[in-house]
């Protein structure tokens, strides 16, 4: 054994996620000989009482099982002087190396103290990042128009990893798509089954910490092609501890937001922040003393957005350039509001001297936006519409309502004499989802035709002097197209209930080395309930349609990680998933197979002192198939099969590799290389001949091999460099990568290249839609620089100020020439081959500045006042252009163009004739980086 330990004492607060360790050898700073019987004790802030161990005749010593801080190390031994470490970080699910030399004669001088340790985890193969308020509450995080940005949630904080990029409708990680990660919270899942996005938007708040992994997961994460973002909620302690908080967005404060137009110049649409903002209070103490703890919370949230909607004529400007000019008294101005509110709480029971524990914790988070006359807020992005290229006066409008309520339990327990821990978790959550229409009593259509917009809208006023005299002139000068009149009348309630249970067991042991065996067994049952009805002149239809859906899930993992020799350590492990998906109108059941996920690293600490580490992993990561999927061929009245019976899951490999170096204290340089493969997606797939009904297959593989085969490969190399002294009360996070995202399917879901509300719309539906679609893919942003800094300073005795400031910048995305398609739509022909040309949109930058100020009233009472700028300069760059090179149905060309160099009569119609005129707005700029926004916050905390 490495060491015998002689004391723990630890709250069930830390023990539920104690997965961390401190290993190191102490020597003779003289003879540099090793040090046996070296009582080595480790004390944290997020530990009661402590942990100590004796160091084995070689002086090795290992302290497992830690839960995740700040610690400091004592060493003690007749003979020598007292030494003390400090500031030693411990991470989640880390192991860090501290090499300790003790000085002779302990009579000539007093303890000796050392600042810092090792910040390497020498034990792990993989990348990503741990996220704590020590850090965050110091950086202007969450944009207030993000998705929940008003809530603060903690998607918001997972950006600051390398290989993470914040997208519309989430966060992309290793270029997966937002759609693939994995969310859970206290080690139950909270990702939507539906779409795959997180379903529970929680609070920083209520949250300790949120762990990010991006690349070379061990066995024990699962179901997820991409990342997995996982939180910690709160807990209550020996003293009452609370906060009472507001954070208040000005609209007044902000930029002026670049008009976002269409399919043509006539209507622009200006999304206006006009207020932001959050209150709550949150509180945790004892109920009864060093036994049973809780922690509450309460955070009503609300956002409110201005939507100006104006008419443009375009005509020559003093130069002789087509400039748009705005049209007197054609504005009209539209309200679009959210409301939120999400409560928690928790309670923590520790029995048995500390050895067992248990919690029970309920979270909801309702929410309601938009309303008669009003716009909604799109729960999935956090975004309102850019344009309304439809009547003003005959708009649909919607009512938007959604929760997410749970209800957990969790067990901890020592057994063994500490050297097993057992957790285990289990769940409910019930996901609801409803939109509500208030009906126009005009049937939903849209004009593909260009147009004059006086044709839709008559009371321009004066036509003749902004638009033109006659038809002709106004088509010219105020065209319209793909305008919409009424909307779709159709109410949705969707409803998820969902159970899940896991355990899992942790063995620490020593065998030709170190240890830490971990297996685990978890179970999900899901219903899906989806209701759909329409309205005419008021009245519901009688007859709703109704499906539902069922799936059950049932996963295990075997792991380990072995250290050796002090300097090498292997992580192996396999983790299996089934699937089994049922139907319950017009009964099916199927199943996915071929769900093993065998994953490998190698670590080596070259220097044997934990300050440097070489790795290597191998993973297979098995997703889960989107709920969604099922829309497009069930209820089916065929009796063709509509699913593939040999579907497989999506999945995708990866290789990684990579070097870290802590070449001063609290300094340290990571380099790293991903390469992640996409090996299968599931799609709902259509032949194409009108014979065939839709089915869920693999494209390229079983029923579907007349499909392409789904490709997305992502190479990445990224250099971070980390600095970290609690201490001097400062930090600093700054990362570089390259990467190349490269193939023919972005991700199971994407917005759609067209003009009304968002939707989404699977990757690949046709056949005849795979020409030209291999290329670098929408998200393929070749540089990506972050740079995250905060310091403290310390005015007086009692007060303090901080100051944070973060800098974004990323390069353009690739610009596509696309055309229509006969049965998928409006830009799903690559009329060349998918970024070929080069273009792309231009690098987006934004400086976020933020500055506190605390005064701490008592030793545990203070008052924090907070300025967090986002885009401080206010660049509001084009981050997307109308890529619509013509809206007609036309063949793809396949002949590489240089950029600028395509004609229209090289491109043919899908009835062979030449194509005429292209669109005019090709590659205009169609949506703007967002303006800048000042968030003011206020904070008691005691």
């Amino acid at each position: 054994m490495t060491g015998v330990l002689v004391a723990v004492s630890l709250c069930f607060a830390t023990a539920a996620h104690a997965d961390s360790a401190l290993i190191g050898t102490v020597s003779n700073a003289e003879t540099n000989e090793p040090v046996p019987d070296v009582v080595v004790v480790a004390t944290t802030p997020s530990m009661q009482g402590e942990q100590a161990v004796v160091a084995d005749a070689q002086g090795r010593f290992s302290i497992p099982e830690l839960p995740p801080g700040v610690y400091t190390l004592h060493f003690y031994k007749e003979a020598f002087k007292p030494f003390s470490r400090t500031d030693i970080l411990l991470r989640p699910d880390r192991t860090v190396r501290v090499t300790v030399a003790l000085a002779p004669n302990p009579y000539e001088d007093p303890t000796i103290l050392a600042c810092g340790g090792p910040a390497v985890d020498v034990s792990s193969s993989s990348t990503g990042m741990n996220v704590d308020q020590d850090f965050t509450q110091h950086l202007a995080l969450n944009r207030p128009m993000d998705k929940r940005g008003a809530a603060r949630t903690f998607e918001g904080l997972v950006e600051l990893a390398p290989g993470a990029r914040s997208e519309a409708y989430g966060v992309s990680i290793n270029g997966a798509s937002p759609f693939e990660n994995a969310y859970l919270v206290d080690g139950l899942s909270t990702t939507d089954p539906l779409l795959g996005v997180n379903a529970l938007p929680l609070s920083v708040e209520f949250l300790q910490e949120v762990s990010l992994v991006t690349g070379g997961a061990m066995a024990e994460h699962g179901r997820a092609t991409g990342g997995t973002i996982q939180a910690q909620t709160r807990t209550g302690t020996n003293e009452f501890h609370g906060s009472v908080f507001g954070n208040w967005v000005p609209g007044f404060l902000g930029g002026t937001p670049t008009p976002a137009s269409g399919p043509t110049w006539t209507i622009t649409g200006q999304n206006t922040l006009s207020l932001q903002g959050d209150v709550g209070a949150t509180l945790g103490g004892p109920i009864l003393k060093d036994r049973l703890w809780f922690f509450a919370g309460v955070a009503p949230a609300f956002t409110r957005v201005e939507h100006m909607r104006a008419l443009n004529a375009r005509g020559p400007g003093p130069d002789g350039a087509l400039v748009s000019t705005p049209i007197p008294g054609t504005s009209h101005f539209f309200r679009a509001e959210e409301r939120s509110l999400q409560a928690m709480g928790k309670l923590t029971y520790l029995i048995d001297n500390h050895r067992h524990a248990m919690s029970l914790s309920v979270i909801t988070t309702p929410f309601r936006s938009g309303a008669e006359d009003s716009l909604t807020v799109d729960p999935l992005t956090g975004g309102v519409r850019e344009f309304i290229n439809a009547s003003p006066t005959s708009l649909l409008h919607r009512q938007l309502d959604g929760n997410f309520t749970t209800a957990a339990f969790k067990y901890s327990g020592w057994f063994m004499d500490h050297q097993l821990l057992v957790n285990a978790n289990l769940g409910w959550s019930r996901q609801t989802a409803s939109s509500t229409p208030y009906p126009t009593g005009l049937s939903s259509a849209m004009y593909p035709t260009r147009s004059p917009v006086t044709a839709y809208e008559p009371s321009v006023p004066d036509v003749a002097g902004d638009c033109g005299a006659d038809v002709a002139e106004q088509l010219e000068r105020c065209p319209v197209q793909y305008y919409e009149v009424g909307g779709e009348d159709l109410m949705s309630l969707d409803r998820v209930d969902r159970y899940q249970a896991n355990a899992q067991a942790t063995w620490m042991t020593q065998r030709l080395g170190r240890h830490m065996v971990k297996a685990g067994l978890n179970a999900e049952f899901l219903s899906y309930e989806q209701t759909r009805s329409r309205y005419w002149n008021g009245e519901e239809y009688d007859s709703n349609q109704t499906a539902r859906y069922g799936r059950d899930t049932l996963g295990g993992f075997v792991q380990d990680t072995w250290t050796f020799a002090h300097r090498f350590a292997v992580n192996a492990g396999v983790r299996y998933d089934a699937q089994r998906l049922r139907t319950f109108e017009n009964p099916r059941t199927f199943a996915l197979g071929q769900q093993f996920s065998p994953r490998v690293g190698l670590v080596v600490d070259p220097l044997s002192n934990g300050r440097m580490r070489l790795f290597a992993h191998y993973a297979k990561y098995r997703g889960q198939m989107p709920l969604a999927l099922l829309n497009g061929v069930f209820p089916s009245s065929s009796d063709d099969e509509p699913v593939d019976p040999g579907l497989v899951p999506p999945s995708s490999s990866e290789l990684a590799a990579g070097a870290e170096y802590e070449f001063l204290p609290g300094t340290w340089v990571l380099a790293t290389y991903t390469h992640r493969a996409l090996d299968a997606v599931v799609e709902n797939l259509d032949s194409g001949d009108d014979l065939s009904p839709s089915f869920l297959g693999n494209p390229g593989l079983g029923i579907a091999s007349d499909f392409q085969k789904a490709e997305r490969t992502y190479d990445a190399v990224t250099v971070a460099l980390n600095q970290l002294f609690y201490s001097q009360g400062w930090r600093v996070h700054a990362s570089y990568t390259w990467s190349r995202l490269h193939g023919n399917h972005a991700g199971s879901f994407r917005p759609v290249a067209g003009w009304s509300e968002p939707t989404l719309r699977s990757d690949i539906h046709f056949a005849s839609q795979q020409t030209n679609r291999t290329g670098p893919l929408p998200n393929d942003r070749t540089h990506t620089v972050r740079v995250f800094g905060a310091k403290e300073f310390k005015l007086t005795p009692g007060l303090s100020a901080s100051l944070g400031l973060s800098y974004r910048g990323q390069s353009g995305t690739p610009i596509n020439y696309l055309g229509g398609h006969p049965r998928a739509g409006m830009g799903e022909t690559f009329v060349l081959p998918r970024g070929s040309t080069g273009e792309r949109t231009p690098w987006v930058h934004s400086i976020d500045p933020r500055l506190g100020v605390s005064y701490r009233v008592t030793r545990s009472k203070e008052v924090s006042l907070n300025l967090e700028a986002f885009n401080l300069f206010n660049f509001q760059e084009v981050t997307h252009v109308n890529e619509h090179y013509t809206y007609s149905n036309v063949l793809p060309l396949e002949t590489k163009v240089e950029a600028g160099q395509l004609t229209p009569d090289r491109v043919r119609t899908v009835d062979g004739r030449p194509l005429g005129a292209t669109n005019p707005e090709f590659k205009k700029p169609i949506q703007y980086q967002a303006p800048r926004q000042v968030r003011v916050g206020l904070r008691y905390t005691f």
